[in-house]
C-alpha cells in the first residue's frame, strides 16, 4: 500500500455508530468495562434477537414504511410565504442494485459491515469485536451498527445515543430482515444514505462529486464514497482532500485484508487522481440563488447538515421577491450598459435593507449565479474609495465640527513613521483652498477628509465604523480617508442604514423563523437594535448627503423623492460604488472585476449611481415620498442647520449695569423638586418629567442623550410652573432604544432672576 491512514482515520470492522465523526479523548474505563461486562452477559445468558424485539416492540415504528421512505425536503420561504426553494428536493435518483458497479457495493460492505450478508439485521460478534477494538483503543475507533440497522435508524429514528433508541433500532433492523431480502435491504440502503454536498443516495452522490453515474465510477472514486459514509461532512473531499484520502485508504486496505481486490489493485486505486466537480450547493435554477446562498451556511451552522438535507425544515426569511427581482434586472442590464459602453467591468452586487429592521429584502451577489457561485454582496472584500468618507464625517459632526466649518483643500505632506511620506491628491489633481465642509462632501474632495481624519485620530474614526456596522478588520491608518480598507456591499448597506435609522442601527437579518417538520419553532429571530449615534449627528450627515445627489457626484441617483448617498471610487477605477437610501430602504451597489483588473473610467456617480436609481425608483413605486423628521436638537441658522450648542451665537443683549434703585443684587434661587423620574432608575419611555418649584417659575428641561460615544442634547424646551409651581413635560424620543442613557437637567428661573438646577439620571429599559 502506498499510503498509510492515521489513527484517528481508522474505522475497522462492520458498521459505523451513527455516521458521525470518531469521539475525540479518552473512554472513562470503568464505563466501558461496564458496557463490556453487560453485553458479555447479555450475550452469555442467551438473551436473542427475540428479547430485543420483546424490549421495544412498545415503541416500534411502522416498520411497513421501509416501502415507501417519506421525503424531507427543507423549504425557504419568502417574505410573503412564497417558495423560493426546496434544498435538494430532486437530489435523489434512485437506482437498482444491479446499477451499482461491484466493486462499489464491495467498498461498502468491506469499511461498514463485512458480515453483511452472514447476520440477520443485529451482528452481535460485530458488536463484540467493536467494544473489545474500542477498550483496546481507549477511543471510539469502531462501531457495531450493521446496515441493516443504518438503514433503520435513517428511515425511522433520530440520532440521540440512548439505550432505548438503541434497542428500537436493533427491533427494526431484525423486522427490516424478515420483511426485505439482503439484496433489497442493501439497494434501498445504497439509495437512502447521505454522502455529503446535499447528495442522497449512491446515485446522486456520484453525480455530484464526479459528474458521473453510478455505473461509471472507478474503485479508486467508490472507496472515497464509501469513506465518507460515516461522517459525510468530516470526510468530505471538498473540505479535506487528505483525511478523504485517508479514509479511502482504508476502506481499500479492508478490501484486500476481505479478499475482494488484489494489493496491486489497491495500490493502482490510491494512485489513481481525484477530480472533483465543482460544488454548486445544489441552487442553480431556483429563485433568488444569491439570497439562498447567503442563508444556508447560517442554517448549517445552526442545525447542521443531516436537518438542514434531511429535516424536513420550513425556513421563513426576509426576502421580498418583487424587489429581488429588481434588483437582479438593475444589476445585470447595468453590466450589460457598461459592456456595450466598453468600459471592461463584469461583475456586481447589490444589496437592500430595511433599515428600520435589518430585514434583506434583496440580494445580488454577481453577474450569473450558473456562472459563478462567488456571492459579492457578502463574501467579496473590495475598497469603498470615498464611499468611507461619511464614517469620517460622522466621527466630525459628533465631535463639535459643522457643516460649515471651513476647510483647506491645499497640499500637505504627512510624515509617517517607518513609511514614505503620504502627500494625498483629489481625484482631478486641482485643489481648491478654504472649502465647507458640505462641499467637500459633495464633491469628494480628498484632502480635506485627510486633514479631517489627521485632526481626529484614525482610531475615533475606526471606531465609529465599526458601530455603525463596519465588521471587516480596519486598520487606523490616515488613508482610510481615500477608502483604502476592505469591506463589503453587505457592511456598507447595514452601516449607512444606521443613518437612514436616525443613528440606531439594526444588525441584519434575513431569517426570520425556522420550524421543524413537526411544527416546532427551532429558531425566531427578531430585531437587534443599538444606539450607533445621537440622533442629530445622524440627521445632520444625512443631510450633507443628500446634498451628494441634488449637487455633488452622485447626480445620476436622483430619484424624485428625499434621499441621499455617496459615491466610491477607487485608484485605477478597480472599484465602483454606490451607496444610498431614503427613510424606508438601504441599497449598496458595487461593480468591478473578481480579478481586480481597471475598468475603464468607471466612477462611482456613472453607472453605480443609475444601477442604484433605477432600482429604488421601481421598489419605492406607490411608496409614500417621506423625508426624515427634523430632531429637537438641530437649530438652523440662516441657510444652515446645527447640531444644538454648536451654532454661531446670536447678538448678545446687554446687561443692565443697575437698577432705578442701585445695582442688581442676586436673588436666591427658588426651590426646586423632580418628584418623576426618580434618578437612576430604569425608565420606558414616553416618560413624563413632573416636579414642584415656585409659583410662575420658567422650567428649563434639558435632556441629553449618551450613547457611550458622544452625549448630545436631543430636547431643550421651556415650560412654566402653574400657579401653584407644578410643572409636568412629556418625553417621547424619536426612536426608543433600549440601553440608552438620558441625563435630564431642570433649571427653575424665577422673574427676579434667581434660578436653581437639578440633575438626575435614566435609562431607557430593555424592551
Amino acid at each position: 500500500m502506498t499510503a498509510r491512514p492515521t489513527r484517528q482515520s481508522q474505522h475497522r470492522g462492520s458498521g459505523s455508530p451513527a455516521r458521525r465523526a470518531p469521539r475525540r479523548g479518552r473512554i472513562p474505563l470503568l464505563l466501558a468495562v461496564f458496557a463490556g461486562l453487560v453485553l458479555a452477559a447479555f450475550i452469555a445468558l442467551g438473551v436473542g434477537a427475540g428479547v430485543v424485539v420483546a424490549v421495544a416492540r412498545r415503541d416500534l415504528p411502522d416498520v411497513t414504511r421501509v416501502y415507501s421512505p417519506p421525503s424531507q425536503a427543507t423549504r425557504i420561504y419568502a417574505a410573503n410565504g412564497e417558495l423560493i426553494a426546496s434544498l435538494f428536493r430532486e437530489n435523489r435518483v434512485t437506482i437498482t442494485l444491479a446499477q451499482i458497479p461491484r466493486h462499489v457495493r464491495q467498498a461498502v460492505l468491506a469499511i461498514e459491515d463485512a458480515r453483511f450478508y452472514q447476520h440477520r439485521g443485529v451482528d452481535f460478534i460485530g458488536i463484540t469485536r467493536a467494544m473489545w477494538h474500542n477498550l483496546q483503543s481507549g477511543e471510539i475507533v469502531e462501531g457495531g451498527s450493521t446496515i441493516t440497522q443504518q438503514l433503520a435508524r435513517t428511515l425511522f429514528l433520530t440520532q440521540e445515543r440512548i439505550l432505548s433508541r438503541k434497542l428500537t433500532e436493533m427491533a427494526l433492523a431484525l423486522e427490516i430482515e424478515r420483511r426485505l431480502t439482503k439484496d433489497e435491504i442493501l439497494e434501498r440502503y445504497l439509495n437512502e444514505i447521505y454522502f455529503g454536498q446535499g447528495a442522497y443516495g449512491i446515485e446522486m452522490a456520484s453525480r455530484v462529486h464526479f459528474g458521473k453515474s453510478t455505473s461509471k465510477l472507478t474503485l479508486a472514486e467508490g472507496a472515497m464514497l464509501a469513506g465518507g459514509i460515516r461522517a459525510p461532512s468530516i470526510y468530505t473531499p471538498y473540505r479535506n482532500m487528505g483525511r478523504a484520502r485517508a479514509r479511502q485508504a482504508l476502506v481499500l486496505e479492508r478490501m484486500v485484508t476481505l479478499g475482494m481486490i488484489t494489493p496491486p489493485q489497491a495500490e493502482e486505486a490510491q494512485r489513481q487522481p481525484i477530480t472533483l466537480k465543482p460544488p454548486s450547493a445544489g441552487l442553480i435554477g431556483i429563485r433568488a440563488p444569491y439570497f439562498v446562498s447567503f442563508i444556508l451556511p447560517q442554517l448549517l451552522d445552526r442545525f447542521g447538515e443531516e436537518v438542514v438535507y434531511r429535516g424536513g425544515l420550513e425556513v421563513y426569511t426576509t426576502l421580498d421577491t418583487q424587489m429581488q427581482a429588481l434588483a437582479e434586472k438593475a444589476v445585470r442590464q447595468g453590466i450589460e450598459r457598461g459592456q456595450e459602453r466598453n468600459l471592461r467591468l463584469s461583475q456586481g452586487a447589490l444589496v437592500v435593507l430595511d433599515p428600520r429592521t435589518g430585514q434583506i429584502k434583496a440580494m445580488i451577489g454577481g453577474y450569473d449565479f450558473a456562472q459563478s457561485q462567488f456571492n459579492r454582496a457578502w463574501q467579496a472584500r473590495r475598497q469603498p474609495g470615498s464611499a468611507f468618507k461619511p464614517f469620517i464625517y460622522v466621527t466630525a459632526l459628533a465631535n463639535g465640527m459643522t457643516a460649515d466649518r471651513i476647510l483647506e483643500d491645499t497640499p500637505i505632506t504627512f510624515e509617517i513613521r517607518g513609511s514614505k511620506p503620504w502627500k494625498p491628491k483629489n481625484y482631478d489633481a486641482k485643489f481648491r483652498g478654504p472649502i465647507l465642509l458640505r462641499q467637500a462632501v459633495e464633491q469628494s474632495v480628498n484632502v480635506p477628509a485627510a486633514k479631517t481624519i489627521a485632526e481626529l485620530g484614525p482610531d475615533r474614526v475606526v471606531e465609529v465604523a465599526k458601530r455603525m456596522g463596519i465588521s471587516s478588520p480596519l486598520q487606523p491608518h490616515l488613508s482610510l480617508a481615500l477608502g483604502t480598507a476592505d469591506v463589503t456591499p453587505l457592511e456598507m448597506a447595514s452601516a449607512f442604514g444606521v443613518l437612514a435609522n436616525m443613528g440606531v442601527r439594526v444588525r441584519p437579518m434575513a431569517i426570520r423563523k425556522v420550524v421543524d417538520a413537526d411544527g416546532k419553532v427551532l429558531y425566531e429571530a427578531y430585531p437587534e437594535r443599538e444606539v450607533a449615534l445621537p440622533p442629530a449627528v445622524s440627521y445632520l450627515m444625512t443631510d450633507i448627503l443628500k446634498g451628494v445627489i441634488t449637487r455633488g457626484t452622485g447626480r445620476a441617483a436622483a430619484i424624485g423623492r428625499p434621499a441621499a448617498g455617496k459615491t466610491g471610487t477607487t485608484d485605477d477605477y478597480r472599484n465602483a460604488w454606490f451607496i444610498g437610501f431614503t427613510p424606508q430602504l438601504v441599497t449598496a451597489v458595487w461593480v468591478g472585476n473578481d480579478d481586480n483588473t481597471p475598468m475603464r473610467r468607471v466612477v462611482g456617480g456613472g453607472l453605480p449611481a443609475e444601477i442604484w436609481a433605477g432600482f429604488m425608483k421601481r421598489a419605492l413605486d406607490g411608496v409614500p415620498k417621506d423625508d426624515w423628521p427634523r430632531p429637537d436638537e438641530i437649530v438652523q441658522r440662516k441657510d444652515e442647520i446645527y447640531i444644538r450648542g454648536t451654532e454661531p451665537p446670536l447678538e448678545p443683549e446687554p446687561l443692565p449695569s443697575a437698577g432705578p434703585n442701585g445695582p442688581v443684587v442676586a436673588v436666591p434661587g427658588p426651590v426646586l423638586t423632580i418628584q418623576a423620574p426618580a434618578d437612576g432608575t430604569q425608565v420606558r419611555t414616553p416618560l413624563v418629567i413632573s416636579g414642584t418649584a415656585a409659583p410662575g417659575a420658567t422650567i428649563r428641561i434639558v435632556i441629553m442623550a449618551d450613547s457611550g460615544l458622544v452625549a448630545v442634547r436631543v430636547v431643550e424646551s421651556f415650560i412654566p410652573a402653574d400657579d401653584q409651581g407644578r410643572f409636568t413635560f412629556e418625553f417621547r424620543p424619536a426612536v426608543p432604544v433600549p440601553g440608552i442613557r438620558y441625563v435630564i437637567t431642570v433649571t427653575a428661573t424665577v422673574p427676579q432672576g434667581g434660578s436653581t438646577s437639578k440633575t438626575i439620571t435614566v435609562t431607557e429599559a430593555s424592551s
